[in-house]
């Protein structure tokens, strides 16, 4: 069978990052345009010291206690992120002893950003329907807020930090669970969202901890996150609109039997005009960033949960979820909620102090 989410939980850092602060930080002015274009007037930022391993981990303890599932359970583990604790090892076995999860449990990463959930999904699914995972635990989880530099007055007011615990199980009924996915990559826009040194590449030295200032005004260094803004913003809203035309034509589905569609939740605007673009009507429209921010790979299953927790999805609503942005990488897939008795929880718990 192919997989089912029936559990999903959050976990939000607790320091608030608000607009009055950004204001006395940088031009009151600018921060006040960058809000009203990508709706985000807050931001949840994690306290030096915490991970996004730390935040995953609440939110796949409180998961688990939820459902009454005992670590020995659980047979896969899957940590998505691109601020992981190591190098080496991979950031899944570090949780995989933090968990106390059993030896039996595959533990890996994937290093993706902001399309991370449906290729994420997409490998979750065929280890279930390959029969290796019964009870698999997905953990999307980034801390972006760690590696943008502080003075980076076009990206500190866009991003949060987040941690998002989804279980997936075999789907006991048909018709219910990952039902389509469609992965591309356009490997020609890399450079357009990089850190320029965070890898073997290029290593760190004195050069690569000099100030730039880019054309904006912005200032950071090498070794800080670095976007082409235009770039992104012009590959989101005239890619996207075509590649989810082409997913819902693979999927042999219509936007009209569609109950919800959720975009990775990086700037309102943007949002917008890709929902323009497709004729969305605005029932079936989330926005789930305001005082979140945008929080990389972890955005779009932070959007799924609160989507649930407000009602918006039903058992047995069809959900598309379409993320893109780091790569240049998107995905679609098409859901199937299960219906009552697969239930699914969400909490929006703090990381404690």
């Amino acid at each position: 069978m192919n997989a089912a989410i029936t559990a999903l939980h959050y976990c939000l850092p607790p320091v608030r990052l608000e607009q009055e602060e950004l204001a006395r930080r940088f031009d009151p002015k600018q921060i006040a345009a960058i809000a009203k274009m990508s709706g985000i007037t807050g931001r949840r930022i994690a306290p030096p010291g915490v991970t996004a391993s730390d935040l995953a981990m609440v939110a796949a303890q409180r998961l688990l206690a939820a459902r009454g599932i005992a670590p020995a359970e659980i047979d896969l583990l899957v940590f998505v992120s691109q601020t992981g604790d190591h190098q080496i090892p991979a950031t899944a076995c570090v949780l995989h002893g933090r968990l106390g999860l059993g030896p039996h449990c595959a533990a890996f990463d994937l290093g993706l950003g902001c399309s991370a959930y449906p290729y994420a999904l997409s490998v979750v699914d065929g280890l279930i329907q390959s029969g290796v995972a019964k009870k698999a635990l997905l953990l999307n989880a980034d801390t972006l807020s760690h590696v943008i530099d502080p003075r980076d007055r076009g990206l500190v007011p866009l991003h949060g930090d987040a941690a998002v615990a989804t279980l997936l199980e075999p789907a006991t009924e048909a018709g219910t669970g990952l039902l389509g996915v469609l992965l591309g990559t356009d490997g020609t826009g890399a450079p357009h969202l990089m850190i320029p040194v965070s890898g073997a590449r290029k290593p760190r030295s004195a050069e690569t901890k000099r100030d730039i200032t880019d054309p904006s005004g912005s200032v950071r260094t090498d070794e800080h996150l670095a976007m082409n803004g235009p770039a992104i913003f012009h590959f989101s809203v005239y890619k996207m609109p075509d590649v989810i035309r082409e997913a819902l034509a693979k999927f042999r589905v219509t936007l009209n039997e569609v109950d919800l569609i959720i975009f990775h939740q990086a700037n309102r605007t943007m949002l917008e005009l890709i929902y323009k673009a497709l004729g969305v009507p605005e029932a079936k429209r989330f926005y789930f960033m305001e005082k979140i921010g945008n929080t990389s790979g972890a955005a779009t299953p932070l959007a799924l949960a609160e989507a649930v927790r407000q009602g918006k999805i039903q058992p047995g609503s069809r959900v598309l979820l379409a993320s893109f942005g780091a790569g240049l990488s998107w995905g679609v897939a098409l859901l199937r909620m299960p219906a009552a008795g697969s239930a699914i929880v969400e909490a929006d718990v703090e990381y404690p102090a």
